[in-house]
């Protein structure tokens, strides 16, 4: 009985990563760097002084990542040479899935204020921005006082990233 417990439980949690959303909030004003699964993975990148650092909780469990502490791996030893491979050539279902990327991804908010500290570039910008500005959840600006911000809230969802990768196979 206990197994059939485990295996139900298993299953829904299967689920839930397939269909659950992975969500990427991205936030410059407040330094909020997050990729989440509701429930299962969090993951922030807290700016230091330093590098960064990768705070997360998986299952509730928390744990710490100081990348500037880790060690290099460890690299070809002189002897070593590196194995030849035969060139294969692509099919061109990549340049499919290139195109069909952005229907997996769903963005709840994206407010952009940029400033490139190129006068001309910041007068094309405007226009195209203005045309982008047309979805209700979409803010982008050009500002010419050297400031930069961005909120983006993005979504999607692993089973429709697979579902791509195998459509466009």
């Amino acid at each position: 009985m206990i197994w059939y417990i485990l295996i139900i439980l298993l299953i829904i949690l299967l689920t839930w990563i397939l269909l659950g959303p992975v969500i990427l909030r991205l936030n410059s004003d407040r330094n909020q760097y997050q990729l989440m699964l509701p429930g299962v993975i969090k993951a922030s990148v807290v700016p230091s002084q330093d590098l960064i650092h990768i705070r997360g909780w998986i299952f509730f469990v928390p744990f710490r990542l100081d990348l500037s502490k880790l060690k290099k791996g460890k690299g070809r030893r002189k002897g070593e040479e590196k194995k030849k491979r035969k060139k294969t050539r692509k099919r061109s279902g990549s340049l499919r899935m290139i195109r069909s990327i952005p229907d997996a991804f769903q963005i709840r908010r994206l407010w952009l204020d940029l400033d490139t500290d190129d006068f001309m570039l910041n007068v094309w910008l405007i226009p195209s921005f203005s045309a982008l500005n047309t979805h209700r959840n979409i803010q982008m600006q050009v500002n010419f006082d050297g400031q930069l911000f961005m909120d983006m809230d993005l979504r999607t969802q692993i089973a429709s990233l697979l579902w791509l990768i195998i459509r466009n196979r």
